[in-house]
């Protein structure tokens, strides 16, 4: 029998030890997909997605974070997917021994061996704070102190808890010129399910900068609607019940203005009906449909049929691929620890 399936921990953790930094975390997805898996089996969260954040933090808003793991105080820590983004609880940022405690939105890893000042810079220094005496988990929503455009200011954040809609799984490829992990879990806000990427074409001349572009989910609004923005630029697909705040008939809308994930309806908040394109009575931005689109001085609002097609996001290994693996999502934790095994073994072969 193979020394993963016999001693799964422990021969994990001597290849974990033998692992580059970037291996690791790599693997690091791996394992909270696998830990999710039974976490979610019992009930627990494990997941979130961020809303609320300024327009200087926009970089938060709507990114996926998974816990990790818990820190040496006992409180769990997130990572976002794909990104250098953190969010851990710190009794005292700045290690002095007498500062305040806090869940902090950070750009750097904490450190599992301190107690104190877990990013080790020595100052509290991070996106945003919240402070708290309660450690188990960060706030479902409440009031953050942000820095926004090196001001500190008040931002309401929610925490929207994910939950799994289908079985947790994980592909894990590993190559001769690198590693690549896939979450493959169907994840989304509660009570909502929405394409993760959608590519606009369509768009009339006037607007014909439009085609091509990426619309990728964000998060949810208010009223638990999908919510998009395009890659690289500030465009945005959204629903909006009341566009102007006065009445106005439920639509989703093509804006250059970023809708407020708190507001019910003018989620803009310019109290008019002011964007690209609109689609009336439909549940879903995507698939062919018939938007009304503002064309130019000459052609005015004209019917344009616009195409938002679903786009797959899926990650491929370098050049050669040498293993693959699925791991499918474990409810005990002996078949956890295999799992995780397993993976970190497919992933440093």
């Amino acid at each position: 029998q193979p020394l993963w399936l016999k001693h799964p921990v422990r021969a994990a953790s001597s290849r974990v030890l033998a692992m580059s930094s970037t291996l690791r975390d790599r693997v690091s997805l791996v394992v909270a997909a696998a830990i999710a898996g039974s976490q979610l089996a019992h009930g627990q969260p494990y997941s979130f997605i961020v809303t609320g954040a300024c327009d200087d933090n926009e970089h938060l808003d709507g990114k996926f974070f998974v816990k990790m793991g818990n820190t040496l105080g006992g409180s769990p820590w997130y990572k976002a997917t794909g990104a250098e983004q953190y969010v851990y609880y710190d009794p005292d940022c700045g290690g002095s021994g007498d500062g305040t405690a806090r869940w902090v939105f950070d750009k750097d890893r904490p450190n599992m061996t301190r107690a104190t000042d877990l990013d080790g810079d020595g100052q509290c220094e991070y996106y945003a704070r919240f402070d708290s005496v309660v450690k188990s988990e960060p706030p479902e929503s409440g009031t953050w102190t942000m820095n926004c455009d090196n001001k500190w200011v008040e931002k309401f954040l929610v925490f929207m808890e994910t939950t799994s809609t289908t079985a947790t799984s994980t592909t894990v490829t590993a190559g001769t010129t690198g590693v690549t992990t896939t979450l493959a879990a169907t994840t989304a806000p509660k009570g909502a399910v929405a394409p993760k990427l959608l590519a606009l074409s369509g768009a009339c001349d006037y607007k014909n900068n439009l085609n091509g572009l990426t619309f990728e989910l964000q998060g949810t609004t208010a009223e638990g609607e999908p919510y998009y923005k395009s890659h690289g630029m500030n465009y945005y697909i959204y629903h909006d019940a009341d566009c102007d705040g006065s009445g106005s008939a439920p639509r989703w809308v093509l804006d250059g203005d970023r809708p407020s994930a708190l507001a019910a309806s003018d989620l803009d908040g310019d109290h008019k009906c002011d964007y690209f394109a609109r689609l009336d009575d439909a549940k879903s931005p995507a698939g062919p449909a018939t938007w009304r689109m503002y064309c130019g001085s000459q052609l005015g609002w004209s019917d344009v049929k616009l195409t938002l097609s679903e786009v797959s996001k899926t990650s491929t290994s370098a050049k050669t691929g040498d293993s693959m693996m699925v791991l499918s999502s474990a409810v005990g934790h002996s078949s956890v620890a295999v799992a995780i095994a397993a993976a970190i073994f497919v992933a440093a072969m």
